[in-house]
């Protein structure tokens, strides 16, 4: 693509994604009436496809994380000044090393990996095996590509996406953390104190509950959903990935349309599982929404 066609496919993907915000606000509050019966409707607790496409929406997210640390480690290598080059390494090294391993772990968590094998735990030899065969590949990639890559921009491009998937992140778990949610899987386990709360109704005695009963904390963490909001954001992840890699830059609305459509079927699939709400995917979605249509924005402000 050209600059003028890049530019172009900024905006509508701006446009694209701010309409995705309000189809969200409007689910949302869709939800917020009718999240009960329709979790009903939907579940089908241990699907294994829907495991299997929620484990994709992580690894894709965390791939895409371990990629872009690769890629700023190459262009921190390129910075004249010795001493601000050891720096701003050795710091990108330190942060993929701590994404990579947490990113290990969350592929291996019941929500993902653990669901389908059971027999799979969170423990730190399996992290580290996940580390090294399965996100660090990824990270030396984006380094290699990073390294031929001589755009001048392309370090402020990469801070510019990690930050956006960064914030993101950010946002989804301080509400997560904020406003316990039971997620319907566990409601159907039929626990006695563990009922239906709305999403502006946050459970009160979760620490009491996961004491009691030995629940896995996880299953008070519903709202918002984090697997959609990562997939979601695939809408400017996938994009992105043209900065690093110029050839992709004539498939620009071929990955946004990849993005869009995976966001969605992992949606579904955190439904499908009882994992989630409407309400709760449809937050995660508007998070996304509109942490893509930022980065568009910002992206033609700062290289347009």
């Amino acid at each position: 693509m050209t600059g003028d066609n890049s530019l172009r496919f900024g905006r509508m993907a701006g446009r694209i994604s701010v309409c995705m915000a309000a189809f969200f606000a409007v689910t949302f509050v869709i939800g917020t009436f009718f999240d009960h019966p329709i979790a009903s409707a939907v579940f089908s607790g241990g699907n294994i496809p829907a495991l299997a496409i929620s484990s994709l929406g992580i690894y894709v997210f965390c791939g895409a994380y371990s990629f872009y640390l690769g890629a700023a480690l190459s262009q921190a290598m390129k910075v004249a000044n010795e001493k601000r080059r050891i720096l701003y390494s050795t710091f990108v090294i330190f942060l993929a090393v701590v994404i990579m391993l947490v990113s290990g772990g969350s592929l291996l968590d019941i929500n993902n990996l653990g669901g389908i094998f059971p027999e799979v735990h969170r423990t730190i030899p399996l992290m580290t095996i996940v580390f090294l065969f399965v996100f660090l590949p990824l990270a030396v990639l984006g380094f290699i590509l990073g390294r031929r890559n001589n755009d001048p921009t392309l370090g402020r491009r990469i801070i510019l996406i990690l930050n956006t998937m960064t914030i993101m992140l950010i946002i989804y778990e301080v509400i997560k953390t904020g406003m316990p949610r039971p997620r319907f899987r566990l409601i159907q386990e039929h626990i006695e104190g563990v009922d239906f709360h709305a999403w502006y109704d946050p459970i009160k005695n979760k620490d009491e509950l996961i004491e009691t009963f030995g629940i896995y904390s996880d299953n008070f963490k519903s709202f918002p959903s984090g697997h959609t909001a990562n997939a979601v954001a695939s809408i400017a992840i996938l994009p992105g990935l043209a900065a690093v890699v110029p050839a992709l830059r004539k498939r620009l609305t071929t990955l946004f349309a990849i993005g869009f459509v995976f966001g969605f079927i992992v949606l579904a699939s955190r439904m499908v599982l009882g994992a989630h709400f409407l309400s709760d995917v449809s937050c995660g979605g508007f998070i996304a929404s509109v942490a893509s249509a930022v980065y568009y924005k910002r992206e033609r402000q700062l290289f347009g």
